[in-house]
């Protein structure tokens, strides 16, 4: 869920200068208001700087336009200010992210006449798992002499910036240092900054900074700011045919919820249920960085201790809001970048459906139970037009996933780990049937999901597992007749992270290079609704087949 770790983007000005080269989701509208007070030479000065910005694909637009309050109490409109943000590509093992930006602005000169100025950004961005090093370079062109020093963008500025995540907390941590020259010929002045950005709401981000700026000719300036953003859904994506081959370099490529008054209701009326996801999200995470990055016994150890963590901890006390996976698999991110996209895709529409269900119950005024499902089916066309990222709706055969020369290994490894990875699937899937259960006559309207998490904190306690694979049509089959394509998209979804693991672990077939062609071959053929599919009447007796849904965690209370 993309707006859970907007904290992690970092703004210019919210809460340093410094930026990453990253925009906002596709799909996205965001209205962030900072307040800065600079204090220089006895003097204080107060700006606003309202701005509205659109995620438009791998760009981001946006328009601001700054307020100046003097400390004489003199009010001043600074002018328009205009950005294009684009992002290059997103890192990879050998790239940092990159980013280009462009700002114009229109203000007021020392004449009095109509000037403007444009700047362009170089942003380069390298993660270091939750740590992230920014090197921005900038250039302006324009007039020296602006009516108001505040407004004044420096001829050439460079900054260097480090942050931190606090994953659980959704808390970003940063400082950064840089020198810029204000005017042309001018001796350079340096600057020094540190800030925070704290996720407070699913769309609702905070950010507190401290910038000192040493001028050789005007002495040293301190600014404090306050900045909060609020972030909605616009639009839908048009459908674009899918590409031929995977490209060498990965887009950042990230899309926002679809608009609707539904979203974040799971959260907001079912926390307890809604907050293991975020917990989920790290467990798929962890397992891929270990799986890519450790080998031998250093590799067994490290699995048994996330797994005690994410059991004993993680899973206890799950985090409020969704993880910035890449905080967590720094390695895999850059290596398998669209591995990930498919991935996050499908878990957006996880959480959409959810949120559509929790809404239809708790706010039957935002949609009714009866415009619940026509809903949803909306929500899979949304999802299968972006075919870049789409699964199949078909269900896939099961030779996919456990008749391949790499399959099982996972399993047969670490079996307590994989248990709880089918865990994660049974209630992820699990969790629909209740809400599906209820527009039955003799359930109709009642929805209690506390059952089904017991159920699942159950398999915790005990770790009893689910011995095969969960399948949406045999631990979810009301959901599945309401669904059949979600369904399906969902068993293929799962049925790709055990294909990761194993292609991610089994060296003795598929050597370090080839993991990701291999991973990527088999996205292709889970995306490719023509190939290997199972017959729907198959696919619906699955639990049988597979020995009964109480190998797969059971029926849902």
């Amino acid at each position: 869920a993309a707006a859970q770790v907007d904290y992690r983007n970092l703004d210019a000005e919210r809460p340093l200068r410094a930026e990453d080269a990253y925009p906002i989701e596709r799909g996205a509208l965001e209205f962030s208001f900072p307040y800065a007070a600079e204090f220089e030479g006895g003097r204080w000065a107060h700006i606003v700087s309202p701005e509205l910005a659109a995620g438009l694909g791998n760009a981001q637009l946006g328009l601001g336009w700054p307020l100046l309050r003097t400390a004489g109490g003199d009010y001043a409109s600074l002018g328009p200010r205009l950005s294009l943000l684009w992002n290059a590509n997103t890192e990879s093992p050998s790239l940092p992210g990159v980013g280009l930006r462009l700002d114009g602005a229109a203000f007021d000169g020392a004449d009095g006449a109509l000037d403007g100025r444009v700047t362009a950004k170089l942003l380069l961005t390298r993660g270091f798992g939750a740590t992230r090093l920014h090197l921005n370079g900038a250039l302006s062109a324009g007039p020296e002499a602006p009516r108001h020093a505040e407004e004044f963008a420096p001829r050439r500025e460079a900054l260097i910036a480090v942050d931190r995540s606090l994953w659980r907390h959704s808390l970003l941590l940063g400082v950064e240092g840089g020198v810029a020259q204000e005017v042309s010929g001018a001796d350079a002045s340096w600057l020094a900054g540190a800030g925070l950005r704290l996720q407070v709401t699913p769309v609702d981000v905070l950010d507190v900074g401290y910038r000192l700026a040493r001028h050789p000719a005007r002495g040293t300036q301190h600014s404090i700011s306050l900045g909060l953003s609020h972030v909605w859904g616009f639009g839908r994506p048009s459908a674009r045919p899918a590409p031929r081959s995977p490209g060498t370099v990965d887009r950042r490529d990230e899309q926002f919820y679809a608009a609707g008054g539904w979203n974040w209701s799971f959260l907001r009326d079912e926390p307890d249920a809604a907050r293991l996801f975020n917990a989920f999200d790290y467990g798929h995470a962890v397992l891929y960085e270990r799986l890519l990055t450790r080998r031998g016994p250093g590799l067994d150890s490290s699995l048994a201790r996330e797994y005690a963590y994410l059991r004993t901890d993680l899973l206890v006390r799950p985090p409020r809001f969704a993880i910035a996976e890449e905080a967590v698999m720094p390695s895999y991110a850059k290596a398998l970048w669209r591995a990930k996209a498919v991935f996050e895709w499908a878990h957006l529409l996880h959480r959409q459906v959810y949120d559509v269900y929790a809404a239809s119950r708790h706010r039957p005024s935002v949609i009714s139970p009866a415009q619940a499902d026509s809903l949803i089916e909306v929500l899979t066309d949304r999802y299968l037009e972006r075919r870049e990222y789409a699964l199949a709706a078909v269900p896939k055969s099961m030779a996919l996933m456990d008749g391949q020369p790499y399959s099982r290994v996972f399993a047969q490894r670490a079996p307590r780990f994989n248990g709880l990875i089918w865990a994660y699937h049974w209630l992820q899937v699990g969790l629909y049937e209740p809400y599906a259960r209820a527009i039955e006559p003799e359930d109709r309207g009642r929805v209690d999901l506390a059952p089904t998490v017991r159920r699942f904190r159950e398999m915790l306690a005990t770790e009893g597992y689910p011995e095969v694979m969960p399948m949406t049509s045999a631990v979810a089959p009301r959901f599945t007749a309401a669904h059949p394509r979600a369904a399906a998209i969902f068993d293929n979804l799962h049925a790709l992270h055990d294909i990761i693991s194993d292609v991610l672990l089994n060296d003795a077939v598929v050597p370090q290079d080839g993991k990701r062609a291999t991973i990527l071959r088999a996205i292709a053929a889970y995306q490719d609704p023509t190939r290997d599919v199972e017959a729907d009447e198959h696919w619906r007796m699955m639990g049988e087949m597979m020995g009964g849904v109480g190998r797969m965690g059971g029926a849902v209370p």
